[in-house]
């Protein structure tokens, strides 16, 4: 702004030499233009770096009133003075030749110009530095809003984990007496998605591909555990080329195909759970249908679901759609998420 006044100023008195047939350009120009701007640019350092910081910015804004009006005027008193010993010392200047060269009275044009602009410089400052805090308390909070989501994010990953080891070990020891050697491989699947969620579910984000994996493994453990004749298990997901450059957060679908596995499996009744992923439009839509028995006692929600939308609320605000609908014999969950392309993805 400073660089602004300064061209304006040497361009006026450019300007105005060009009248006067003088040359554009001479070295005491821009002494006597530093000699008229020292004033206000004391002005401006006290008031921006003392009376600002110290007094308004603390809310103490009676104490500030009184301390930039005692300034003002004292700047300004400076400038009349100076006013007045240029005007007795050196006489008019050439293109003043028809005004005297007395003093000149208090209410002059160039003394009442300086007052306004000693205003205007004051109020300028003010607002510059108001709006300059107004952006940095702006990204500040945003700062503080973006680590308490992730410190949020942090503890229902948490939650998750704990929550998907205690219903994999349950399906585990419910089939050893069953079938040990079917436990075993269940055993060594559970391997591999541990190892997943140990080196992936860290990240913010990872590829479809991965977590498509990872929801293959987990059918596959489900496959063993349940008899194919009573329990039914399909997927339906895109290919790799599809999946591979498209990120989204980790365990993002975990929690709605093992609630389905929870609430909508019977031992007495035939059963489905349907999961399916597509590419459409733009977005990754998933979907998860699942049997539902109503004779059967009701089992209490546990923290998944909710732990599951609040995460969704957190990373996607309200660009994720979820969709539930019970039908009475079928219960579906419907996902819709922006796709999140990674094109520095290697496959």
């Amino acid at each position: 702004m400073w660089l602004l006044v300064i061209a304006v100023l040497i361009l006026n008195e450019m300007r105005a030499r060009s009248y006067d047939h003088r040359p554009l350009f001479e070295w005491s120009m821009l002494v006597r233009m530093g000699v008229t701007l020292i004033p206000f640019f004391i002005l401006f350092l006290v008031n921006n770096f003392l009376l600002i910081p110290k007094l308004l910015l603390r809310n103490r804004i009676p104490a500030y009133l009184g301390a930039v009006t005692l300034l003002v005027a004292a700047v300004w008193l400076f400038q009349y003075w100076r006013f007045q010993y240029s005007v007795n010392s050196m006489g008019p200047p050439p293109f003043w030749t028809h005004m005297p060269p007395h003093p000149r009275p208090l209410g002059t044009i160039p003394v009442f110009l300086d007052f306004i602009y000693d205003l205007l410089l004051v109020g300028f400052n003010i607002v510059t530095v108001l709006i300059f805090k107004s952006y940095s308390d702006r990204l500040e909070r945003e700062s503080l809003m973006k680590s308490n989501a992730q410190s949020q994010l942090t503890y229902l990953k948490a939650q998750i984990n704990p929550h998907f080891y205690m219903n994999m070990l349950n399906n585990i020891h419910g089939m050893i007496d069953i079938d040990p050697a079917k436990a075993q491989e269940m055993v060594l699947e559970m391997s591999k998605l541990m190892r997943y969620m140990l080196y992936e579910s860290s990240k913010p984000m990872i590829a479809l591909s991965s977590e498509i994996d990872f929801l293959r493994n987990y059918l596959a453990i489900m496959r063993q555990r349940f008899p194919e004749s009573k329990v039914k298990i399909t997927a339906n997901f895109p290919p790799l080329s599809e999946t591979s450059r498209i990120s989204v957060p980790p365990l993002l679908y975990l929690v709605y195909i093992e609630n389905a596995f929870k609430h909508g499996v019977s031992y007495r009744n035939d059963s489905f759970v349907d999961v399916s992923v597509k590419i459409h439009d733009g977005r990754v839509i998933f979907e998860c249908v699942n049997s539902i028995h109503p004779v059967e006692e009701p089992k209490k929600a546990g923290i998944g679901l909710e732990n599951a939308a609040k995460r969704l609320e957190l990373i996607y605000g309200n660009l994720a759609y979820l969709k539930t609908e019970n039908s009475g014999d079928t219960y579906v969950v419907s996902l819709s998420i922006p796709c999140h392309e990674d094109t520095n993805h290697n496959n």
